[in-house]
């Protein structure tokens, strides 16, 4: 099973970080921390309706979105900006525009940090884009509280929640390869 998890914090070594390191020593797969990448906003220029891919030719375009299309799950990431994801995962998100159908039937996580307030808006924004592109939604999603750095730690609860988040995520990819070898 090859996992992606895709990491919206622009802090080194953050909390988000530390739960979806935490998350990948269970399951595997590869951390990709977009603002260590070259991401740039999707520009509308609805060139990817006719070209069939988006023509920003960046990171997003050259490494993350062969990533993603190779990927059987995709974890998000994010701390609460504002009660809401970063600019960092919105950008992302707002990229995937020209994978409209090629997403369908992948398996999504959500993992987000707040200090108490805005997490529900933030998963929201994150299983919306679950949705918008057709794929399976694991479970609610998990949401972290913490501020300072490796506050995370000391909250069993979201750690508790993400390995349940890995467990349903390694259920759904075994109910869906049974699905698969049924059709064959």
């Amino acid at each position: 099973m090859k996992v992606l998890f895709i990491s919206g914090s622009p802090r080194k070594k953050s909390n988000t970080d530390y739960l979806l390191n935490y998350m990948q020593q269970q399951i595997g797969g590869e951390i990709i921390k977009i603002s260590d990448y070259a991401v740039e906003p999707c520009k509308s220029c609805w060139a990817c309706l006719k070209m069939g891919t988006c023509v920003i030719n960046d990171d997003m375009k050259t490494v993350i979105i062969p990533k993603i299309l190779k990927a059987d799950a995709m974890v998000l990431g994010s701390p609460v900006y504002f009660n809401n994801v970063t600019a960092q995962l919105k950008a992302f998100i707002d990229r995937t525009w020209s994978l409209r159908g090629k997403l369908r039937n992948k398996i999504g996580g959500t993992v987000v940090v707040s200090r108490k307030y805005g997490a529900e808006a933030a998963i929201m924004a994150i299983n919306s884009f679950f949705l918008k592109h057709d794929m399976i939604i694991a479970n609610r999603g998990i949401s972290g509280v913490a501020f300072n750095s490796d506050d995370i730690k000391d909250d069993l609860e979201s750690l508790e929640a993400a390995t349940k988040l890995t467990t349903r995520i390694l259920e759904l990819e075994a109910i869906s390869d049974k699905l698969k070898r049924k059709d064959a």
